[in-house]
């Protein structure tokens, strides 16, 4: 009797069948059996021929999914319908850059949406392209051709998949081409089952969304609530990798996502942070001195009605950044921390807290939240390991220092 063959001994472990079935017919169930390689058989990478790669540098790729976490009613379908507008013409946004072969090419994009009727979706490609002014009026004609929309509202778990699976089976409306890129908003709507239950969310994410994405090769944003804020000493204590967990329910919702975006409220109701938790660094964004970060500031359009995000300013974030309770400006006190540093630079962190709270009759903790405005403004940076950091001014500091003269001698503190 020949000896059974590993696929045949796994189908009677893990999948056994009923009496009159056989083994070829269990077989035949299984349309796409997982492929095996050998190491040495991958190949490497192309940087700038790759047509997997959907957004520098392979930040997210055909089959992925980006999570894009963010508070609920902030604005994250507006910044996905930018997104895609921006990717369809092959232009970046916030320095998210499509891949070489998408920047020559642009994308076709689908966008899914449970939460917004015609009018409401009209008015955002409105109110977006009207706060785009670095977009032609050509762009955004080839804008509103690129990005399909499509609206379900009464489908989730199976039912949703298999309705996605004939949207990207079909392609691109009118020429049938195939989607490089789907934005499904929001996850909540199609889940189908307990976000908090790891279950419930490993079969969404790993058994529904990710095969379906696969096969068709394109690549997927998330579009995710997050959590409630944090408070106090609670938001103070967490570490540069807990913010991949921002999104609401099970950590289950991060861990089958290739990349992450997560908006983040400073206190302000047009100003925010935006992160790259997980794989941010392959964005190789950098701050204003040109090191690299994982952070930017993003801010709602100044003009009302327009439904359109843009980068925040340096002032803009260190005026947020420096409000205390009650929303009240420190007055100018923040910026004497970039005079201490600069007329006294190298110092170690517990020197300038104990200089400027004796030379300001404050707290500790008030000059260390002071140092941070200041860093996150591009002011002053930061060098060496947490134990040892030590503090110099930047070139944008120093400019700044022109026009905001120091009201203390610092030298002689």
């Amino acid at each position: 009797m020949d000896k059974p063959s590993p696929l045949e001994i796994l189908m009677s472990e893990f999948m056994p069948a009923p009496e009159a079935a056989t083994v070829e017919a269990q077989v035949a169930k299984i349309q796409e059996p997982p492929a095996v390689k050998l190491l040495g058989d991958l190949r490497t990478p192309t940087y700038g021929s790759d047509p997997d790669e959907l957004l520098k540098w392979r930040f997210l790729y055909r089959g992925g999914v980006c999570l894009l976490c963010g508070p609920t009613g902030v604005g994250k379908s507006a910044l996905g319908m930018q997104g895609a507008m921006y990717w369809s013409l092959g232009r970046d946004l916030f320095g998210i850059m499509p891949g070489e072969v998408y920047q020559k090419a642009g994308m076709r994009i689908l966008i899914v949406q449970a939460e917004n009727d015609d009018g409401d979706l009209a008015e955002m490609r409105d109110g977006v392209l009207k706060g785009c002014e670095d977009l032609s009026d050509e762009e955004k004609a080839l804008a509103r051709k690129r990005v399909a929309i499509c609206t379900i509202c009464d489908k989730s778990a199976e039912p949703f998949a298999q309705a996605l699976r004939y949207l990207l089976t079909a392609g691109f409306p009118g020429t049938g081409q195939p989607y490089d890129m789907v934005i499904v908003d929001p996850a909540f709507a199609y889940l189908g089952g307990d976000s908090n239950s790891q279950k419930d969310v490993s079969h969404f994410m790993r058994e529904l969304l990710n095969p379906l994405l696969q096969k068709h090769r394109v690549g997927m944003i998330l579009l995710h609530h997050t959590n409630k804020p944090l408070r106090g000493k609670e938001k103070d204590s967490w570490a540069a990798g807990d913010y991949a967990y921002l999104g609401a329910g099970s950590a289950e919702w991060i861990n089958p996502a290739r990349a992450a975006l997560a908006l983040r409220s400073l206190g302000s109701d047009t100003i925010f942070e935006l992160r790259a938790p997980k794989r941010g660094k392959r964005l190789r964004w950098v701050d204003a001195d040109g090191e690299p970060t994982v952070v930017k500031y993003v801010a709602h359009h100044r003009e009302a009605g327009v439904i359109c995000w843009r980068e925040a300013t340096a002032e803009e974030v260190a005026d947020v950044m420096s409000k205390g309770k009650g929303g009240r400006r420190k007055q100018n006190d923040d910026f004497e921390c970039v005079h201490a540093v600069m007329h006294r630079p190298g110092e170690s962190q517990s020197f300038y807290v104990d200089l400027v709270a004796g030379a300001l009759a404050c707290g500790k903790e008030t000059v260390r939240k002071m140092l941070k405005v200041c860093t996150k403004a591009g002011w002053i940076r930061e060098r060496g390991d947490q134990q040892f950091r030590r503090y110099e001014v930047t070139e944008s500091g120093r400019n700044e220092a022109e026009i905001r003269p120091s009201t203390r001698n610092w030298t002689s503190q």
